[in-house]
């Protein structure tokens, strides 16, 4: 079990839940419909979810009830027509730009989520976080420091990770950016990990 591990998990929970952000909500319901780990992992979840509040065990038991559990609704899985600007579209076609940083970027329609492309042999510079990033790959592979990522995985940054994704194999990769609120990437210097290198030198 590592870092990711664990931060799957907790994120996952929290995705069962319902206490992501819709941000981060997107991208766990893209992975939920482009991976079947995803899926399985989210359906054993919702299904241990009810079991519990059916049975009055654990910590959702004393949680207080709004309503009839006969008669409350299940929770709201976002409509396949919600992902299908990021699922069903050439998003190799649409109209990339360069960011500052030499890294070709796309804003969506959604606040804290970008749209990041790679292409093949391509890096995006060293950096840091000050806050978690969840990235969902859409197309293609990248890898970092911490391992592979193909279509429908989720990859992690946590605050104080440095790494350097790159895209991986012959064709170009597109991932889906969801950034929690809060602070900031650690300046501008923490794109190319020398804000860490400078404090450390201090």
């Amino acid at each position: 079990m590592n870092l990711q591990d664990n931060t799957y998990a907790a994120f996952m929970l929290d995705y069962a839940a319902g206490a992501l952000s819709p941000a981060e909500r997107l991208a766990a319901d893209l992975h939920r419909a482009l991976s079947p780990e995803g899926r399985r992992n989210a359906e054993m979840l919702d299904s241990l979810g009810g079991l519990l509040l059916e049975s009055g065990a654990g910590p959702l038991a004393s949680m207080p009830r709004l309503t009839d559990p006969d008669t409350a609704p299940p929770p709201r899985n976002r409509e396949p027509s919600d992902l299908a600007p990021y699922v069903d579209r050439d998003l190799l076609a649409l109209p990339w730009r360069k960011s500052i940083f030499g890294v070709k970027t796309l804003p969506t329609n959604m606040k804290m989520v970008e749209l990041l492309r790679l292409d093949p042999g391509e890096r995006a510079p060293q950096h840091g976080h000050g806050r978690r990033d969840v990235t969902v790959v859409l197309v293609g592979t990248f890898a970092d420091e911490f391992g592979v990522y193909e279509r429908g995985d989720l990859a992690f940054a946590v605050p104080g990770m440095k790494h350097e994704p790159r895209a991986v194999g012959d064709a170009p990769c597109v991932c889906l950016i969801a950034t929690e609120a809060g602070r900031p990437l650690r300046g501008l210097l923490g794109l190319f990990g020398l804000a860490g290198r400078r404090s450390e030198a201090a």
